[in-house]
């Protein structure tokens, strides 16, 4: 079939598809045949009956019945071939008989005479395939007073040719206005926060109410999507400072709720463990440190006797204080003489 580019990148079919074209050349051929056979049969009937009577009124005669054969053999085929419709499968045609509704015809081939005694005519053809529609409400206010301009795309398809046709003049406006109608109405019924958060909800609730709208033209509206939320700018860098705010504060509010976690299993712990897991405990964190290189470890008071762990720490401690670095005195050195 034929198409031809539209300015938006879809394709619309043309008025008189190829095959519509092929079938109606046909039907005008043979019917141009078969007339001009009628029509030279009877003139020569005439010619034979006129030439008994007269021959020069039979020559007279076969000039003017030739002119008349081919004028009504042309008009004939033309009415005819006209009659003949090639309807696409996505496509419907509404018949009207002078004036009322009579059908809708499609898909394949059909006849619309429009001559007595039928007087059918073609009132609109109709695409009944799903088609897109992109709305826009632009500086709309929500519940919470913040302008927002919002886009979304409607799908939809034509569900009753007749209603389509016969009580609305032009149905994809229709279905237009009362989409965009109600996108507005459903921005001022929510806050920010839930335009931003619900898409989904939000698409799906105007999709129904779109619906209902739309079923009065013969429409059915399959979907709603939402594509974009226009914000502010201002509003934008405000909504960004309270989301890393309520981030920081979240993560504290863990932070503590591990911390008291970690509390109750180490009180938990404490009342388990008696002096001799307690001793084990000690030595293995003993066992960890003294893995880590270029540390001194002095132990002290592991058996029990707290007077040689008090002598070991001043001695350490003397060590690290008062006494410079290399060889001890020995205690016998370092006696008055004498």
């Amino acid at each position: 079939m034929s198409t031809r580019q539209t300015w938006s990148g879809s394709t619309a079919p043309r008025t008189l598809n190829q095959v519509q074209s092929v079938m109606r050349l046909l039907i005008w051929v043979a019917t141009f045949v078969v007339v001009s056979i009628v029509m030279g049969l009877l003139g020569l009937l005439l010619w034979s009956i006129i030439r008994t009577v007269s021959d020069n009124a039979g020559a007279i005669c076969v000039t003017p019945w030739a002119i008349v054969s081919v004028i009504l053999a042309m008009s004939v085929s033309s009415m005819l071939s006209r009659c003949l419709y090639i309807i696409p499968e996505y496509e419907r045609v509404v018949v009207l008989k002078l004036g009322e509704f009579v059908g809708v015809r499609g898909p394949g081939r059909s006849w619309v005479i429009p001559y007595p005694p039928y007087y059918q005519s073609a009132a609109m053809t109709l695409d009944m395939r799903i088609q897109t529609h992109v709305i826009k409400a632009a500086e709309t206010l929500t519940r919470d007073n913040v302008p927002v301009g919002c886009e979304a795309v409607i799908f939809w398809r034509v569900e009753d040719p007749r209603i389509a046709a016969l009580k609305v003049q032009n149905h994809a406006e229709a279905v237009y206005l009362a989409a965009n109608s109600a996108l507005k109405d459903t921005i001022g019924t929510l806050e920010l926060s839930e335009l931003l958060s619900q898409r989904d909800l939000v698409a799906q609730n105007l999709k129904q109410i779109i619906d209902q709208a739309a079923e009065k033209f013969g429409v059915d509206v399959s979907s709603v999507e939402i594509t974009d939320v226009h914000v502010p700018a201002d509003l934008i860098q405000e909504l960004s400072v309270r989301a890393q705010s309520e981030r920081a504060a979240s993560a504290k509010i863990a932070e503590a709720e591990a911390e008291l976690e970690v509390s109750k299993q180490y009180q938990l712990a404490a009342e388990w463990m008696g002096p001799q897991a307690m001793e084990l405990y000690r030595l293995n964190v003993l066992e960890r440190i003294g893995r880590e290189e270029g540390s001194q470890i002095v132990v002290y008071g592991l058996g029990g006797d707290a007077e040689a762990g008090r002598h070991i720490a001043h001695c350490a401690a003397g060590a690290a204080v008062g006494q410079p670095r290399g060889r001890p005195t020995p205690p016998e050195e370092s006696g008055t003489g004498g």
